[in-house]
């Protein structure tokens, strides 16, 4: 059985970090994620970081895995919640329960923060996420997701001002 250890990213952690989401874009043939090292060290570390990540490693202390969430607020419940917004396993690490193992570190600090949920996303065309988030009790929610794209964001905040 092979063993592994999760921790919390470090500053070092930056390029494994970014590495290992765009591995991830590149296998579901998303867009190239603009995650970089520099945002990493500004989202991901010190007291207000936006991000939170995990670092899964095997025993000799290699890289294989992480998970990056954020944390959030349910205003109706007046609540904290944890969003899942990236899990990525080294493919030679699949199958071996590491996936689970960093989601069960995300529910930890959500249970820490007194979430009420950990709200997960992953794109419709996935399967294999789809199922795997399933089969840990995660269940497909209703809500509509709404997206609005920097041109939208530039044109309302213009009407802010």
């Amino acid at each position: 059985m092979l063993m592994f250890r999760i921790r919390r990213a470090l500053p070092s952690d930056a390029d494994v970090a970014c590495r290992f989401t765009m591995a991830a874009a590149q296998e579901d043939g998303s867009a190239p994620s603009s995650f970089s090292p520099d945002l990493f060290r500004r989202d991901a570390t010190g007291a207000n970081s936006a991000l939170e990540i995990w670092i899964a490693e095997d025993m000799a202390s290699r890289p294989c895995g992480q998970a990056i969430a954020c944390r959030g607020y349910d205003l109706h419940h007046a609540m904290p919640t944890m969003e899942l917004l990236h899990l990525y396993v080294l493919p030679e690490h699949r199958r071996d329960g590491l996936a689970r193992m960093l989601i069960a570190e995300v529910a930890n600090r959500a249970m820490d923060l007194g979430a009420r949920e950990l709200t997960i996303t992953t794109g419709v065309d996935n399967a294999v996420a789809r199922r795997f988030f399933a089969a840990i009790g995660a269940r497909e929610d209703r809500l509509a997701r709404y997206l609005i794209e920097p041109d939208g964001i530039e044109w309302l905040a213009a009407e802010a001002q």
